[in-house]
């Protein structure tokens, strides 16, 4: 469509709400204002170049009124599940967590890339006494992480084993 022109002489509220009344679909492309008369008793000169926009059906706005924010989403909840692990091994299962996230911290990665939960379980379940049996166990673990951490990770739980036994 092509470009018009529109001026308004703004004095009071009714003409403001006229001018907004107007905005509706229209896309605005340049706008001026400039004041004329005295302080006390002066009026605005708007003038409007725009076209109209058939996209974004509107109901007109009433004086004062400001275009809301649309509606925030809402965040999704986060459900922790309780390991599937005996209680008796509950302190097993903390320690080598906590071993995990701190090495993703200082790696700058993600806990899961390490190991993932379910693989921390079984770990616990049937704690690996091989690297063998370890690598079967952390499959999501890179062979770079696997062979950096790996003896760390078995001298871990063969302690943690060692001091649930006892």
């Amino acid at each position: 469509m092509a470009l018009q022109i529109k001026t308004f002489r703004i004095t009071d509220a009714s003409s403001e709400t006229e001018v907004n009344s107007f905005l509706v679909n229209k896309r605005v492309h340049h706008w001026e204002a400039s004041y004329t008369g005295d302080p006390a008793l002066g009026y605005w000169n708007l003038l409007i170049a725009y076209e109209e926009d058939h996209r974004r059906p509107e109901r007109p706005m009433q004086a004062g009124m400001r275009r809301s924010a649309p509606e925030p989403k809402p965040t999704p909840v986060k459900v922790d599940t309780p390991p599937d692990v005996p209680q008796e091994l509950m302190g097993m299962y903390e320690n080598i967590r906590k071993w995990r996230n701190q090495i993703a911290r200082d790696e700058k990665i993600k806990p899961y890339v390490l190991f993932n939960n379910k693989q921390l379980e079984d770990m616990v379940k049937t704690p690996p006494a091989t690297i063998d049996t370890l690598k079967s166990l952390v499959t999501d673990m890179t062979p770079e992480l696997f062979d950096k951490y790996s003896n760390q990770l078995l001298g871990l739980i063969s302690a943690a084993g060692s001091s649930t036994a006892a």
